[in-house]
């Protein structure tokens, strides 16, 4: 069984080399997001007609692509992930809950590097959009054999793992990083993480249209000019079948029993990491 990195990075290889050079990056990444979603609509509802709303902002043409070259490789990726967060899964090697071991792991991969990007609420839909537009400007991206687990999906998992305890922030996850692995320079980027919390009731496809990925690639192209930069985030977000309202909508820390909805991806408890350059 492949692991999930090389997983994604054939997902990744695909999409920079017959996706991002023929479309805009922002059809390229929504694309991308109905392939995960439909990937898992067919394993746990079938309820395709729900995806119309995100089907009307790609173009037909774009649409074909993906379901010829991606889904096949998108599920792949969510059954690996499924498997990974099930209970009767294995003591993990290169995932772990806890911060410290996980930042061991990601030295010993990656050595030093000049500049840490946290992103909060980056799933790895956004990590492989942004990965592929920079393979086409030739930047080199590789996706680590490392990842974070976060059972709650909420930043303050990770945060309250840091020397201070729960009242630390993001961004001295940053920091704390970047002193780890030798970097000088540090960021962190909430960006993501607002259209989260400001779409989630309006929908996937709102939530897609509202995040600049352009923006987030540019972000981190240009800190890639500082050097080898790591891309990271506390957690990604959830994919939500709302059983009363018959609709799709985003959320991160979503615990199943607590309503009657459906999650179909639990992105937000696990998190990749990605270097560039």
């Amino acid at each position: 069984m492949k692991q999930l990195y090389e997983l994604v990075e054939s997902a990744r290889d695909v999409i920079a080399e017959k996706l991002v050079p023929n479309y805009r990056l922002e059809d390229v990444y929504r694309a991308i997001a109905y392939a995960f979603v439909r990937a898992a609509l067919q394993g746990k509802s079938g309820r395709f007609e729900l995806l119309e709303p995100l089907e009307k902002i790609i173009p037909k043409p774009l649409l074909a692509a993906v379901k010829r070259e991606l889904f096949g490789r998108v599920h792949s990726i969510i059954k690996q992930v499924d498997y990974l967060l099930s209970e009767d899964s294995p003591v993990l090697v290169h995932g772990e809950a806890a911060l410290e071991r996980v930042i061991e792991e990601v030295k010993r991969e990656v050595g030093r590097v000049d500049y840490v990007f946290v992103y909060d609420s980056m799933s790895v839909i956004e990590q492989v959009a942004v990965s592929a537009f920079l393979k086409t400007q030739d930047v080199r991206t590789l996706f680590l054999r490392t990842f974070f687990l976060n059972p709650l999906g909420l930043t303050r998992f990770m945060t309250s793992q840091l020397p201070g305890g729960e009242r630390q922030t993001l961004r001295r996850v940053a920091q704390y990083v970047a002193s780890n692995l030798g970097a000088q320079l540090y960021a962190k980027s909430s960006f993501i993480d607002v259209s989260v919390h400001e779409s989630g009731l309006l929908g996937v496809d709102e939530f897609v249209k509202r995040i600049d990925i352009s923006r987030i690639a540019a972000e981190v192209l240009k800190a890639s000019e500082r050097g080898v930069v790591l891309v990271l985030s506390d957690h990604g977000y959830d994919v939500v079948l709302s059983r009363r309202g018959d609709y799709l909508y985003v959320v991160h820390g979503f615990q199943e029993g607590s309503v009657d909805d459906i999650a179909l991806l639990l992105l937000s408890r696990i998190s990749a990491f990605m270097r560039v350059g």
